[in-house]
């Protein structure tokens, strides 16, 4: 059997293969990318252990500490708890051990390992902050933040008396 063979074009399929040839090898090429990538994100920055403690913080806050006394809803907080927790006990420059104190109760504070601090702000559904304590908020710092939308109740007053929905912000660093 004689291969017959053109003596213009002896090579037929050269484009396509070229074609598949560079597909994979670009292929190949981003799969070692993403790849290696993600190998060193944890190396990178502790945005995961901020934000989990800003959620953890914001529960603690939300679901324990600011609920009103004979409350059975979830995120609905009394409005006397909210004011005294923001200006007693995260006034860190007036009285650093009750600021010390409540950040060990909302787990972010240890003798033996890394401290966290906290600011917590309370807002408008539109964005215009109400209240914001806590200390000043870094610049350039990985920060953990969470965002809650609540019911703020005056429970001395009755929970019928105006009440609101918010959105407390919890910020980590």
């Amino acid at each position: 059997m004689k291969l017959i063979q053109d003596k213009n074009n002896n090579c037929a399929q050269m484009t396509i293969d070229y074609v598949a040839g560079m597909g994979i090898f670009l292929l190949a090429v981003a799969f070692v990318f993403q790849f290696i990538y993600g190998l060193f994100i944890p190396f990178q920055s502790s945005s995961d252990a901020v934000t989990l403690a800003a959620d953890r913080a914001s529960m603690v806050i939300v679901e324990r500490m600011l609920v009103p006394d004979r409350s059975e809803n979830s995120n609905v907080i009394d409005e006397g708890k909210l004011a005294y927790f923001n200006n007693t006990k995260l006034n860190s420059q007036s009285n650093p051990q009750a600021y010390q104190d409540t950040l060990r109760e909302l787990g972010l504070f240890s003798n033996e390992t890394y401290t966290y601090d906290m600011n917590l702000s309370v807002e408008y559904l539109n964005g215009t902050i109400l209240n914001q304590s806590g200390p000043i908020i870094p610049e350039k710092i990985n920060i953990g933040n969470t965002k809650r939308m609540v019911l703020i109740v005056n429970s001395s007053k009755g929970y019928n008396q105006t009440d609101e929905h918010k959105i407390i912000s919890v910020r980590v660093w």
